[in-house]
This record gives structure tokens, C-alpha cells and sequence, in this order.
């Protein structure tokens, strides 16, 4: 009963539409506010890997909750 194409078809688009409405909620909730924090830290891990887990510390302290 349940391998037919039709309810698996069916399953996948609802499953399809549950993840869009998740990403877009994500999206629209998300602090921007943290995007520079963010940034800065993606440069320090890339640039200078062995200091990275200090600055993380100092740069976890300035984040807002989202």
C-alpha cells in the first residue's frame, strides 16, 4: 500500500514544503546584528588558526541572542 509512486510522491512534496517553511522561518528570525561578529570570525579561524580559540572566546561575549 505503501510503495506506490503516488503516496511517495506525495510524502516528498510535503516533507519538500515543511524544509522551505523551516528555512524561510530561520531566515526571517535570525539576528543580523551578528553578521560582522561572524564574518571577523571566519577571517581570524582562516587567518591565524592558533590564536583562533582566544579571539572566539572574546568574540562569543559580543554576540546577541537571536
Amino acid at each position: 500500500m505503501f510503495n506506490s509512486p503516488e503516496i511517495l510522491w506525495g510524502v516528498g512534496t510535503v516533507l519538500l514544503l515543511i524544509a522551505l517553511i523551516w528555512g524561510v522561518r530561520q531566515s526571517r528570525t535570525r539576528n543580523r546584528a551578528n553578521d560582522a561578529i561572524t564574518e571577523e570570525a571566519t577571517h581570524e579561524a582562516y587567518n591565524d588558526p592558533a590564536h583562533y580559540p582566544q579571539k572566539k572566546r572574546e568574540l562569543e561575549k559580543q554576540t546577541r541572542p537571536s
